[in-house]
């Protein structure tokens, strides 16, 4: 196998499931890049943007695009931290909660589907791998980063 087939695999089960959870998605402004940031909200009690655009690696405007449509949708609330004003919470609200656990319940509903005939034990073993994959890369990525700005400081 070359490797860069693995990185073809991922990408096209990731778009597969895009599209297959934007069929099952019927909430008002709801898309398959937001309902995530929904989901990934719900796992956290309060959240920055940023920490939201650092956690799962998108870009900061994006993230700021589709906080806006969450809000105006009634999906979330954005307050400024009393202590520190340049510090914005993101929570979710009511309606947004609701709507995390019918996204969830979406997925993993899928997700059954595709792994029925896959042994648990198979499943976790690829959950591990795919975690620590993810470790290693983003220690490369730190790596890359500072090797890139230490030779620009050089230049």
């Amino acid at each position: 196998m070359e490797i860069t087939q693995l990185s073809k695999i991922i990408g096209i089960l990731h778009r597969r499931f895009q599209t297959m959870i934007s069929h099952e998605l019927d909430f008002p402004a709801l898309s398959t890049t937001n309902a995530n940031f929904l989901l990934f909200i719900s796992e956290h009690d309060h959240i920055t943007a940023k920490q939201l655009s650092n956690e799962l690696v998108i870009n900061k405007g994006l993230v700021s695009r589709e906080m806006t449509r969450l809000e105006a949708a009634g999906y979330i609330t954005r307050q400024a931290d009393t202590a520190d004003h340049r510090i914005t919470w993101i929570t979710l609200t009511q309606t947004g909660q609701e709507t995390a656990v019918a996204v969830r319940t979406i997925m993993t509903s899928i997700w059954q589907e595709v792994l029925t005939t896959t042994p648990e034990a198979d499943v976790l073993a690829t959950y591990g791998h795919l975690a620590e994959w993810g470790h290693q890369a983003d220690r490369l990525a730190v790596q890359k980063r500072q090797a890139s700005e230490k030779d620009s400081s050089i230049h």
